[in-house]
């Protein structure tokens, strides 16, 4: 979602001194008188040091309690529907919860009329993991419970950022988006983007990964699903890719389908995020992997203050995604030999 001596010298005592007399010789008529020896009394001996006292031993070192194991979490899991990437997501989180918690997944069905029974289900649990916008907007309306939400691409419209509801990205960092559509199109060197309003974050994100790749972007903001369609054939003759958001306040499925359509005319490659999208002229699918939202999304219950409030960054991205390609539609666009490229390395 990484890892301590004194050495006691005792003195001998002083040896004695002794001092020696001299003699002289004289002529015999003469009595000889030594003279009287001197004696030196030897120096008291020294006292021997008394021993030092033994060290205190030292003080017992508080032993710190072992931790006591956390008490089991009861995680709920919230579906705005039965679609097969939300239990995809569903079914990762219920192998990487511990054992020992509590696990809960409940599905609205798309059906606004399950939702007061589904907010009482869910309303003892500790935090709650909401799949999609309209189970993100359900788990907001539930008090005092942390609430990670994912798979939800317009959050800002829904206001569903609060101290204690976070996110984490529906789309792969465009970094590594676009690192995988130049090595399918090497010669790449203008791509366009429409989306609706309030995304600056997201326009910044994706003019740095373009930046870094030295192609040009050009970016629209409309309204309406006929602004973008508009805006789209506008931006035809200047780009050679167009990178399709899930934006759902200006994308309908009539303008995406007149979207593909077009593009497929004027040879304008078109990456998707939807493998489902590849089969109406889309050259390249990129999606984020069930496992890696799961992981992410329980990482950020990590963040959790002890007042149940959720600290970082509004929205923590993916760090992997799976690509497909439109074998077709690259053939069609003189893509085919840098296929192998793409294929051996988009997952």
């Amino acid at each position: 979602m990484t890892h301590i001596r004194f050495k006691l010298v005792r003195l001998a005592p002083l040896a004695a001194i002794i001092v020696l007399g001299g003699c002289a010789f004289l002529p015999t008529e003469v009595e000889v008188v030594a003279p009287p020896t001197e004696v030196v009394a030897a120096p008291a001996p020294v006292a021997a040091l008394p021993a030092p006292a033994p060290a205190p031993p030292p003080e017992p070192q508080p032993v710190a309690p072992e931790p006591a194991p956390a008490e089991p979490q009861h995680t709920a899991v919230l579906l705005s529907d039965d679609i097969p990437v939300f239990a995809a997501i569903a079914d990762e989180v219920q192998r990487l919860v511990s054992q020992e918690d509590l696990l809960t997944i409940h599905n609205i069905d798309g059906d606004p009329s399950n939702i007061a029974r589904i907010k009482a289900e869910v309303a003892s649990a500790d935090q709650l993991i909401a799949v999609g916008l309209l189970a993100a907007t359900v788990g907001q309306q539930i008090d005092g419970i942390p609430m990670v939400f994912c798979q939800v691409f317009n959050y800002q419209d829904s206001k569903l950022i609060s101290p204690l509801s976070k996110g984490v990205n529906l789309l792969p960092p465009f970094e590594i988006q676009l690192a995988e559509w130049v090595k399918l199109a090497p010669e790449l060197r203008s791509v366009g983007i429409i989306t609706g309003p309030g995304q600056a974050a997201l326009a910044d994100e994706i003019r740095a990964a373009t930046q870094a790749h030295g192609i040009e972007l050009k970016l629209r903001t409309v309204r309406s699903d006929k602004e973008a369609l508009y805006a789209f054939k506008r931006l035809t003759p200047e780009i050679q890719g167009l990178w399709l958001l899930p934006d759902n306040r200006i994308l309908s499925p009539e303008v995406v389908r007149e979207i593909m359509s077009y593009s497929a005319r004027h040879r304008t490659q078109v990456v998707v995020f939807g493998a489902n999208l590849l089969g109406m002229g889309g050259l390249m699918s990129v999606t984020s992997d069930a496992a890696d939202v799961a992981e992410q999304v329980l990482a950020r219950f990590d963040q959790v203050t002890d007042d149940g409030e959720l600290t970082g960054p509004n929205m923590r991205p993916l760090t992997k995604m799976l690509v497909e390609v439109n074998a077709d539609v690259a053939r069609h666009l003189g893509l085919s030999e840098q296929l192998a490229n793409v294929t051996a390395t988009g997952r």
